[in-house]
């Protein structure tokens, strides 16, 4: 290796305390996870560091037909993000910022280990440096990087991926084979889709001859090693190795039927009997979102020409092949086998394990786009790759500041968009507690926000008619019922003319933060009940 990347090698490390400190800024007006995958792991952490184990006092949709409360964690979603949160309750103390640290800190590192790819690929300081600071600036990502999430740690362990599978090869060791399989492992026990990590893997292996047996081997070696201890918990718990509720997730007709109740009625006749039309309109709309979120968010638009020439120019590289055969599986999956979930955040969730390479490959393009100025306007080569690489970051990181500030700045009663539906439901937790002194189950929109909020145990308000909640309330004991103005279409009449249901008594009307009106419905007794 020449002396520039020695010399790169040495200065990279400046990366480090500087993606720390971009890190924890972004991190400070994050200070409630936000959403509900990031409730959901958050508190489930908390329950396994407080010695409950995979365990959740609330159910947020009914695909395993759920017996009651509690109920096993971890039957839809994978568990390593949840691992890493209570490692950092046990480790710094209770509360979110003690989960949401190592978030931070896997976050901080993010820029380096673009950096290093950025190296590997140009093998110029200037390109990884580039990258690095693209890294540091990562659009509508950022928020999401820093909370209790899968986007970090599928960033590194992608990345990590995709990084081995280029080393491995080109020096194939059964070491390096097996460490792939062991990262494999651990992406797919942070998201169900990272089982696609292993495509990449697979693509390497094709190149390989007498000892490609040998290599599969040692990579499904790592991989098991990592995954056997799930599977068996799965077959444990249900009786089979995957979840049943991501199988069920395939027959959806719309996204709303992922809280179907019963899940029963998700099969593959009734999805049959939807018709052609329906199954390719469906697919279609998820197409077309998919591709907006690849330029808007991957590309964050104005990189995604440098990062295609970039793509263009290394095709060759065994990196870029990885990244690409990766990136192929993974539309295919959000926009074909499960369309619903990719428009509606899985292919923004999944297609954060490329961001590094594709921070790397913008200085690609960028020198191709500079040599061709040079050639054709004699632009000095120099000066317009500093002008216009310095040119992008600032652009990255005025987007990056905006779009951040749009989630992030106090708006309505110095809250934030982020933090609005935990105040809500903190104010209905309140109420409840006023008006019953028991231990009541709610039905709610977020019951994973709902129950880090109030500490009541809670369940999702099913996708169907009032006929359905009816359904749910009576199987698993609810005794109240939150209707907020995001409620399933079935229930309109429901939200607007309360009165008519005579199996709910209308107790009280809040204003949420935006003012718009919260409903909570006691459930009447049954004949018998007391």
């Amino acid at each position: 290796m020449n002396s520039i990347v020695d010399l790169a090698r040495s200065r990279l490390w400046l990366l480090l305390p500087l993606g720390m400190l971009v890190a924890i800024a972004g991190a400070l007006p994050v200070h409630h996870p936000g959403y509900m995958d990031a409730e959901y792991y958050f508190a489930t952490a908390g329950e396994l560091s407080s010695g409950s184990g995979l365990s959740e006092p609330f159910l947020w949709n009914y695909l395993d037909d759920p017996a009651g409360l509690p109920h096993p964690s971890h039957r839809y979603w994978m568990p390593l993000t949840t691992f890493l949160a209570a490692a950092g309750t046990l480790v710094f103390g209770d509360g979110f910022r003690a989960a949401q640290a190592v978030f931070v800190f896997m976050a901080g590192i993010l820029p380096y280990v673009t950096a290093r790819i950025a190296l590997i690929l140009n093998r110029r300081e200037g390109d990884a440096w580039l990258a690095g600071l693209l890294a540091c600036a990562p659009g509508f990502y950022l928020p999401f990087l820093l909370t209790s999430d899968t986007f970090t740690p599928f960033a590194i362990l992608g990345a990590g991926v995709l990084w081995g599978a280029a080393q491995v090869g080109h020096r194939p060791t059964l070491v390096g084979w097996l460490v792939l399989g062991i990262l494999a492992g651990l992406g797919h026990l942070t998201r169900a889709d990272g089982i696609l990590l292993l495509a990449p893997i697979l693509l390497v292996l094709l190149r390989f001859g007498h000892s490609r047996w040998l290599a599969l081997a040692a990579v499904l070696l790592g991989y098991t090693a990592i995954m056997a201890p799930w599977f068996a918990r799965n077959l444990q718990s249900s009786g089979v190795l995957l979840s049943p509720g991501a199988v069920r997730g395939l027959w959806l007709l719309r996204y709303d039927e992922l809280f179907s109740y019963p899940a029963g009625i998700l099969t593959p006749q009734r999805w049959l009997e939807s018709g052609l039309g329906a199954i390719l309109a469906a697919r279609l709309s998820a197409a077309w979102s998919n591709l907006q979120s690849l330029i808007a968010v991957n590309g964050l638009v104005f990189l995604l020409p440098l990062m295609l020439i970039g793509i263009w120019r290394k095709r060759r590289e065994i990196l870029v092949q990885c990244s690409m055969a990766y990136l192929v599986v993974l539309v295919l999956a959000m926009t074909v086998v499960f369309p619903f979930a990719g428009m509606r955040g899985g292919l923004f969730h999944s297609s954060v394990a490329l961001m590094p390479v594709l921070w790397s490959l913008a200085p690609t393009g960028l020198e191709a786009v500079v040599q061709w100025g040079s050639r054709r306007r004699g632009w000095d080569a120099r000066q317009a790759k500093a002008f216009f690489g310095s040119a992008a970051v600032l652009l990255a990181a005025a987007m990056t500041a905006a779009i951040a500030s749009g989630k992030l700045s106090k708006g309505v009663q110095g809250l934030s968009e982020w933090s609005m539906g935990a105040a809500t439901y903190g104010a209905v937790g309140g109420k409840l507690a006023a008006l019953d002194r028991s231990d009541p189950i709610v039905a709610v929109n977020n019951p994973p926000g709902f129950t880090l909020a109030t500490g009541l145990r809670a369940v999702v308000i099913p996708d169907g008619p009032p006929e359905t909640l009816q359904a749910v309330v009576r199987r698993y004991g609810v005794s109240w019922v939150v209707l907020e103005q995001d409620h399933p279409v079935g229930l309109e009449t429901l939200y607007t003319r309360p009165e008519q249901a005579a199996w709910l008594e209308l107790k009280e009307v809040l204003l949420d933060i935006r003012g718009r009106r919260v409903l909570l419905l006691r459930v009447r007794p049954m004949a018998g009940e007391s």
